[in-house]
C-alpha cells in the first residue's frame, strides 16, 4: 500500500473513531450500535467490493481545472443548503394541493433534487468540456457475464438479505403486510424509481462529481473515496440539527456536534463500498443500481402507499 493511500485511509479511520468515541462518552451511545453498520456496510461490503475490483485498471478522469476547489466548495455548500433549507423554501412557492398529494409531491421532490444535485454541477462542468461520460454515465450500464455483473449480483443478494433481516423495512415484509400483487407490480417499479430518485441524484453528485474530482485534485482514489464519504455525512448534519431527526429514531433535540458525529458514524461509513466500486469502474449505472437495491426494502412500504398499488 502506498503512503498516499495509507494516509487517507488513516484520516478516514481517525474521523470515524473520533465520532464513535464522542457519541459513546458524551451521549452514552452503545458501542454495539456501531458494530453492524461498521462490520457489514463499512467493512464487509467494502472488502467484497475491493476483492472484485482490485484487479481492474484504474479509470482515467479528466485533468483538474484551474482553481477547481473554487467550484467544488460552493457546490458542497449548495447541496448542504438544499438539504437544510431548500425543500421548505421551494414548498412555499407551490400550491398546497400539490404538496398534500403524495404522488405529485414525490415527483416534485425528485425534480428539485435533480436540479440541485445533477443539473447545476453538470452545467458548470459542461462549460469546461465535461460530458456525461466523464461522470460515469457510460453507454452500457453493466455487461453480462463480466466481473461487474457478478459483483452486482452478489452484492445485491447480500444487501437484500441484510436489509430484510436487520433493516427497518424488513419487518413489514416478514409480517405479511403486502399482497402478491403489490410485490409483483411494486418491486420492479420501486427499483426503477429508486435507480433515478436515489441512485442518479446522490451518486451523480457524491460519486460521479465529488469523489472523482477530489481523486483528481489529491491524485489519490483513496483520498476521493474517504473525503467524499465524510462530506456525504456532514452535509446532512445541519438539516438533522435544524429540522429534527425523527426519521433517524432520534426524538429529542441534540447539539450540532452530536449530528455531525452521528452522520460520520452512520452515513459516511455506509457509502464507502459504493465509493470503492466507482473508483475502480467509473460506472455510475452500476452504483446507481446498487444504491437502489440498498434502498428498496426500507422504501417499499412508502412507495406502495404513495402510488396506491393494491
Amino acid at each position: 500500500m502506498s503512503l498516499s493511500k495509507a494516509k487517507y485511509i488513516l484520516v478516514g479511520i481517525l474521523f470515524y473513531f473520533t465520532a464513535v468515541f464522542y457519541l459513546h462518552f458524551s451521549f452514552n451511545e452503545s458501542f454495539r450500535d456501531f458494530f453492524i453498520p461498521l462490520s457489514v456496510l463499512g467493512m464487509g461490503f467494502s472488502l467484497i467490493s475491493w476483492l472484485f475490483t482490485n484487479q481492474f485498471i484504474d479509470p482515467v478522469h479528466k485533468p483538474k481545472i484551474k482553481n477547481e476547489l473554487l467550484f467544488i466548495i460552493p457546490l458542497i455548500i449548495w447541496i448542504a443548503f438544499y438539504i437544510t433549507y431548500g425543500g421548505s423554501l421551494i414548498n412555499k412557492l407551490l400550491p398546497a394541493s400539490w404538496i398534500e398529494n403524495p404522488a405529485i409531491y414525490s415527483i416534485i421532490i425528485f425534480l428539485r433534487k435533480l436540479l440541485f444535485f445533477v443539473f447545476v454541477p453538470f452545467l458548470i462542468y459542461k462549460a469546461y468540456g465535461f460530458s456525461v461520460k466523464d461522470f460515469g454515465l457510460k453507454d452500457f450500464p453493466v455487461k453480462l457475464f463480466s466481473g461487474q455483473s457478478l459483483l452486482l449480483l452478489i452484492l445485491s443478494i447480500l444487501v437484500l438479505l441484510f436489509q430484510y433481516y436487520a433493516g427497518r423495512g424488513g419487518k413489514d415484509i416478514q409480517n405479511g403486510s403486502f399482497s402478491i400483487t403489490q410485490f409483483v407490480i411494486g418491486i420492479p417499479l420501486c427499483l426503477i424509481y429508486l435507480v433515478f430518485d436515489a441512485g442518479l441524484i446522490e451518486e451523480f453528485f457524491f460519486r460521479g462529481f465529488l469523489q472523482s474530482r477530489l481523486a483528481t485534485l489529491f491524485n489519490s482514489n483513496s483520498g476521493g473515496i474517504v473525503i467524499s464519504a465524510i462530506i456525504f455525512g456532514l452535509v446532512h448534519a445541519p438539516g438533522l440539527y435544524l429540522r429534527g431527526a425523527a426519521s433517524e429514531g432520534i426524538g429529542e433535540q441534540m447539539p450540532f456536534l452530536y449530528f455531525a458525529t452521528y452522520t460520520i458514524a452512520y452515513m459516511s461509513v455506509a457509502g464507502v463500498f459504493l465509493g470503492i466500486i466507482y473508483s475502480k469502474t467509473k460506472n455510475l449505472w452500476l452504483v446507481m443500481i446498487l444504491h437502489a437495491v440498498v434502498d428498496i426494502i426500507p422504501n417499499f412500504s412508502d412507495f406502495i402507499a404513495t402510488w396506491h398499488i393494491k
